[in-house]
């Protein structure tokens, strides 16, 4: 992978990151349950790491389709 495709797929994870932290620290402000916002990165940490795990076990078991 070269490294202008590097920083562009690191930036799309920065992004998505900041995203889910500030939805879930939105959330829990609207819930009334405090929560950090050091806390709300690190739950969007592990729920992006297992969505992605679960998403590359789905295309790896997933049969593949023939075209024709």
């Amino acid at each position: 992978m070269n490294r202008r495709r590097w920083w562009s797929v690191i930036g799309l994870w920065v992004v998505w990151w900041a995203a889910a932290t500030a939805v879930f620290w939105l959330l829990g402000k609207v819930l009334g349950q405090s929560a950090s916002p050091v806390g709300c990165g690190a739950s969007a940490v592990l729920v992006i790491v297992v969505g992605e795990i679960g998403d590359r076990v789905r295309r790896r078991l997933r049969p593949r389709r023939e075209v024709g």
